[in-house]
């Protein structure tokens, strides 16, 4: 867990405590529920919490909030505090510092946070949904004069300006209760559904898909989620929720978080030089410029994707003439990597969010007016097949919703329809642990869609867990082996392969297949299995990896922390004990130093930027036994190879110098000066002192013995400086005279005769 998210959760658990004894409903939302079900906590690079709760409720709680909260705590929400520039509240920590964009024009508390997204009950009929929509959106506009909302809505320009201009004339608190009057006119017990208040996109949701509410697991902490948590997850992130996505996709906020200060102090000392009122005048005159162009905007948009559909459609059906076989008869045979690859092109227009959009900031024109390719029924019916053979089960929902809005669905069309809302019926069953109505359920499915992966991970479940029980895997055993030969690469049945050889008591055996399942899934779900089955095991196996490394047997404790860095890749104690297995058991120098060099490699990317990484730091001081066994095995004594990792980990100038002390008392082993010297040569230059550094360096040469390690780190030192510092030359003395930069780079060699006895020393 990161600092930031150690802040979060400290807050959240303050939140929790104060809902449950006041009975206040709440639930876990966006990122954070994917979290809560992948695993029991924060996403390893998520840097906020999102929560769910009733407007009722969250009124109670700015009543409470005169007496409950903690000291440094506040309420945020714009219809108590006008200066707030968000649309929706926020449980906010007043003594710490994080700065959001669209904060610097306003006068809000800029702290840590916990965004509390309200549900506003909202009726069944729509003209009242679009009414508060309208509404909402004005208000958006109104309160978040930084960010541009009612463009994605086609707002009315003239509306807007009527009320800016009371906003103007009549002030901010006058215009903003006219429009709560409206918006917050209905009551939750007459509406079936609410509205979630996100300024740029308030989603609708069944108030049965949220409560009651159940409880699941969060950092140790029993938290509320929704009621039908996986029907909400689909609905908000689509299939793919349950995947964990690749390093560059791993998507944080875009707050300024600055430790050790309160945003107080930030206010008063960094922002006095922003022209908050210009700002303010360029956003008004932007929103006008955008809210009139809308309309513009989105015709042409859509004229432009016409276009794109038309070029697609003409593609597909070349790719369908070219393969040879009509689509009918490819489905009858079930050959869907054959579809797949036909339907390739059409699936990346056709499902991208600018043709169907996204409940999402960004995509939420296109998800209410959707872009529909015309292809003719029995195309159409095989794509959808196809996502569904294909593990993109929610993707053909969506289509089958967006073509009965705009076109028509055929009787095969709607039934397909029916039996993915049965499909998400069967996982509400299992959700609740009614077991039988849920393999019924997958029973019947798969009579009618044999070789869906999707439904066969489903039934795969009952048949586990009964193995599980019963400790007989055979009827689980049968069905796993025929999941295999359809598709051998799945990490999903891998891993169920693996208990299937755990429960007959061939574990070493199982352990590999777990090793291949992980490796072949980026399913979190399946990962997160993977982690409460092993995890109990990691102390024993690191324990037993020292004890075969104290008894000399350095391949067998190698061999056995290669598997397990496979099978728990983040495990901090298995990582720690697999690098040093590698240095302990490395056979020549080049194997030490290629661990070395991985090592390194780690090091320099944890101190990259998490823009740069997309993901969070790592815990760096796990390499810290590994690399001090390197250099130890590399001729360096015990505690000089401590002092080279320390050195090499230290950014403080005040313990650098320290450290470099503490190397020169390790002069008393006179055969280890070349050692020594080097090591403070490396302290030197890590301080900028580049000329002790090369000073330190020479003197190491001199006691270095020819077949002494220390003297090829030497050589490389002084051979990459001749080389860089000639490079540079030369392109000085292409431009100007280099006289002067040759001077100031040879000064650390004393003279060229010193310089050519060193190189000669190191030849």
């Amino acid at each position: 867990m990161t600092e930031k998210q150690e802040h979060l959760l400290q807050l959240f658990q303050e939140l929790d405590e104060i809902c449950k004894e006041n009975n206040l409903r709440y639930v876990m939302a966006g990122g954070t529920a994917i979290g809560v079900v992948r695993n029991e906590g924060f996403i390893p690079w998520d840097d906020d919490v999102d929560v769910y709760m009733p407007r009722d409720d969250w009124n109670k709680l700015v009543e409470l909030s005169r007496t409950a909260l903690p000291e440094h705590r506040a309420l945020q929400c714009v219809d108590v505090d006008r200066s707030y520039t968000n649309t929706f509240p926020r449980y906010a920590s007043t003594d710490s510092c994080a700065l959001h964009k669209h904060q610097i024009i306003g006068d809000d508390t800029a702290g840590e946070i916990i965004d509390v997204l309200t549900l506003d009950p909202i009726p069944a009929d729509d003209k009242e949904y679009e009414k508060y929509r309208t509404h909402m959106m004005i208000y958006s506009e109104l309160v978040n004069i930084a960010v541009v909302f009612g463009a994605r809505w086609e707002i009315p320009v003239s509306k807007y300006l009527r009320y800016l201009f009371s906003y103007t004339f009549l002030g901010k608190d006058r215009t903003l209760k006219k429009l709560e009057k409206i918006m917050f006119s209905y009551k939750e017990e007459d509406c079936p559904r609410y509205a979630m208040r996100w300024g740029g996109c308030p989603f609708l949701f069944d108030k049965d898909m949220m409560f009651p509410v159940k409880y699941m697991n969060f950092e140790g902490i029993k938290v509320m989620v929704p009621h039908r948590m996986s029907d909400y997850l689909i609905w908000h992130y689509g299939d793919e929720w349950s995947y964990i996505p690749p390093h560059g996709e791993r998507e944080s906020h875009d707050a300024i978080t600055v430790e050790g200060i309160s945003y107080q102090e930030l206010r008063e000392d960094y922002l006095p030089g922003i022209k908050k009122g210009k700002l303010r005048r360029d956003s008004v005159w932007r929103k006008i410029y955008y809210l009139a162009t809308a309309k513009r905007t989105h015709r042409l948009s859509h004229k432009r994707d016409l276009l794109r559909a038309k070029s697609t459609v003409m593609d597909l059906y070349a790719r369908i003439r070219e393969c040879g076989h009509g689509v009918k008869e490819l489905v009858q045979e079930r050959d869907f990597k054959t579809l797949n690859h036909i339907f390739e092109k059409y699936f990346q227009v056709q499902l991208s969010a600018g043709f169907i959009g996204r409940e999402d900031f960004s995509n939420i024109y296109p998800f209410y007016h959707p872009t529909l390719l015309e292809i003719d029924d029995d195309t159409f019916t095989a794509a959808m097949l196809t996502l569904v053979y294909t593990e993109r089960v929610g993707k053909a929902f969506r289509m089958l919703q967006v073509r009965e809005n705009l076109d028509h669905l055929n009787p095969e069309m709607k039934k397909l329809q029916e039996d993915i809302l049965l499909f998400r019926k069967g996982v509400s069953h299992y959700e609740f642990k009614e077991m039988e109505e849920a393999e019924k359920i997958a029973d019947e499915l798969l009579e009618r869609y044999p070789e869906v992966p999707g439904f066969m991970k489903f039934k795969s479940r009952f048949l586990m867990e009964r193995a599980r029980k019963d400790g007989y895997p055979g009827e689980a055993e049968l069905f796993i082996e025929e999941a295999l030969r359809i598709f051998p690469e799945d990490g999903y049945f891998l891993k169920y392969r693996g208990e299937i050889l755990w429960i007959k008591g061939r574990c070493a055996d199982a352990l590999a297949v777990f090793a291949d399942a992980r490796e072949k899934t980026n399913n979190g779900i399946t990962q997160l299995e993977l982690d409460k089955f092993l995890k109990p095991y990691s102390k024993q196996t690191v324990d037993t990896c020292y004890m075969l490394l104290n008894n000399r047997e350095k391949q067998g404790a190698l061999e056995l922390m290669k598997l397990w860095h496979r099978l728990l890749p983040e495990d901090e104690q298995v990582t720690e004990a697999f690098y040093v297995a590698r240095v302990s058991a490395a056979r020549t120098r080049h194997e030490m130093e290629e661990t070395i060099g991985e090592i390194m490699e780690r090091l320099d990317l944890a101190r990259e930027s998490p823009d740069k990484r997309g993901d969070v730091t790592e815990n760096v001081d796990i390499y810290k036994k590994a690399l001090t066994k390197a250099w130890e095995r590399l001729g360096y004594p015990g505690e000089l190879a401590k002092l080279r990792t320390e050195i090499l980990y230290t950014q403080e100038p005040g313990e650098l110098e320290w450290l470099s002390e503490k190397v020169k008392d390790c002069q008393i082993h006179k055969d280890k000066r070349a050692e020594v010297y080097k090591v403070l040569g490396d302290a030197r230059k890590k301080q900028g002192q580049t000329g002790q550094a090369f000073e330190n360096y020479r003197k190491s040469v001199e006691y270095a013995s020819d077949h002494a390690y220390v003297k090829t780190e030497l050589s490389r030192i002084f051979f990459n400086d001749l080389y860089e510092g000639d490079k540079k030359a030369r392109t000085y003395a292409a431009k100007t005279d280099a006289a002067e930069y040759l001077n100031q780079w040879l000064d650390k060699y004393e003279s060229p005769e010193a310089l050519r006895k060193l190189t000669e020393k190191l030849l």
